[in-house]
Parts: C-alpha cells; sequence; structure tokens
C-alpha cells in the first residue's frame, strides 16, 4: 500500500511547520501538506484528499469544529484528530460528535499524536 497522505491545518506558522517536520520524519507517512484556515483546509483536502488530518480547532476564520463533518465527506476512511490549546470535555464532546477520531491537547499531548501517527502509519503498510 502507498504512504499516508496527510495535512496539517494550524493558523500558527511555527507550529504547522514544526509539526510538518516532526510528522515527515514518520516511516509511511507522505507527502504532508499544510493550510492555516478553515477555508484553506476545504481547499487543501478537495485536492489533496488526505488519509488523515491534524487540525486545530481555533483558526482565523472560526471554530475548526463546523467543518469536520464536511472534512469526513471529502474521503471515505479519512481520520481526523484534533490537536488544540483549547482541550476541554466541551470541545472534545463537541469534536467527537462533528466526527474527529481522536482529540489532543497541544500543550501536553503531542507525544500521544505522534505516536498514533507511526501506530496508523505502520498499520497503512
Amino acid at each position: 500500500m502507498a504512504d499516508m497522505k496527510l495535512l496539517v491545518v494550524d493558523d500558527s506558522e511555527l507550529i504547522r511547520s514544526r509539526l510538518v517536520g516532526l510528522i515527515e520524519r514518520i516511516p509511511g507517512i507522505q507527502p504532508v501538506a499544510s493550510a492555516d484556515s478553515r477555508h484553506q483546509a476545504l481547499l487543501v483536502g478537495s485536492y489533496f484528499q488526505p488519509d488523515l488530518i491534524v487540525l486545530d480547532l481555533n483558526l482565523p476564520d472560526g471554530n475548526a469544529v463546523r467543518i469536520i463533518p464536511q472534512l469526513k465527506r471529502m474521503r471515505d476512511g479519512l481520520r481526523i484528530a484534533v490537536l488544540t490549546n483549547d482541550a476541554n470535555d466541551y470541545n472534545r464532546q463537541c469534536c467527537v460528535q462533528a466526527g474527529a477520531d481522536w482529540f489532543f491537547d497541544k500543550s501536553t499531548e503531542l507525544e500521544q499524536l505522534l505516536a498514533l501517527l507511526h501506530e496508523q502509519a505502520a498499520a497503512a503498510l
């Protein structure tokens, strides 16, 4: 099977580039695309057709929970991992109800996200 395609959506250029750099080192994940807004996530997602999206919640054009259902409809089997600094039970519940597969706290659970991506990439090979 081909490598897993991944899309990173975060409005911080620093965080986005750091995440892309970390993810590109994971065997079985290539290519990695990025977006910095809800609008760009929908645009890039529609032509890039990622297998998995790492999605920040707070984007300059609104809360990303609203686009989770749209993203999920773009491709069968698409998985979404929300990575946010605004990790509370309410946001977790909203994201899961919208269709997110995983929910991570950006400040404390980055290693767990990377471990999950390793697992997902290995399973796809």
